[in-house]
């Protein structure tokens, strides 16, 4: 049976290629992010407290996304320039430490965020429901 060969054997030619395909993959994704921006851009200016609720959440979650997808990517790139597999198991058992605790945190902003929002329109749809007689305290 035929060893693996090692990381640092890999000729630059290949690492090279390895990171302008992770490169173009990030490109791709600016692309696509830029167009559901513009996209979601075309739903503001709305008046309505519900809907700019949900436009913060939406803008909420296209920031995580960004945020994951780049660190993601920049993780990538690290792995391409690995020498050894040692180097790649510490940065994985990392990459993966760093990812639970990001979205633990980004996790309870969300939670945060549409607790508020829910509250908001609860409060909305309260004010603008008709008084109904002998309701009155």
């Amino acid at each position: 049976m035929t060893d693996l060969p090692q990381f640092a054997e890999m000729p630059e030619s290949v690492r090279n290629i390895m990171k302008a395909s992770i490169d173009q993959a990030r490109k791709a994704f600016d692309t696509f992010i830029s167009a559901s921006q513009k996209t979601m851009s075309g739903f503001e200016g709305s008046s309505n407290p519900t809907a700019d609720g949900l436009k913060q959440l939406n803008d909420k979650i296209a920031d995580f996304t960004r945020m994951n997808a780049e660190a993601n990517f920049q993780f990538a790139m690290k792995l391409a320039d690995a020498k050894q597999f040692s180097d790649v198991l510490e940065m994985q058992n990392a990459h993966a430490r760093n990812l639970m605790d990001t979205f633990a945190k980004q996790l309870e902003e969300l939670r945060e965020l549409t607790t508020s929002v829910v509250k908001e329109s609860a409060k909305n749809v309260t004010a603008h429901m008709p008084k109904m007689p002998g309701t009155e305290l």
